[in-house]
């Protein structure tokens, strides 16, 4: 496995892992995320999205 690929992984994982963590820390407020919401989650989790872009769509839509 190449360093470049290595360092994709790590990357992906700590995405997950953050995302996950924040998922529990709200559900363990008894709260559970919207389809929306969650779907942005995935995205950033995925590296389809930065969580700078998750902020901004999140903020935009409470812009209008």
């Amino acid at each position: 496995m190449s360093v470049e690929r290595y360092e994709r992984l790590v990357a992906a994982a700590g995405r997950r892992e953050a995302v996950d963590e924040a998922l529990a820390s709200v559900r363990a407020e008894g709260l559970e995320p919207s389809a929306e919401g969650l779907a942005r989650l995935d995205a950033v989790a995925d590296g389809r999205s930065s969580t700078v872009e998750a902020r901004e769509q999140v903020l935009a839509r409470y812009r209008k």
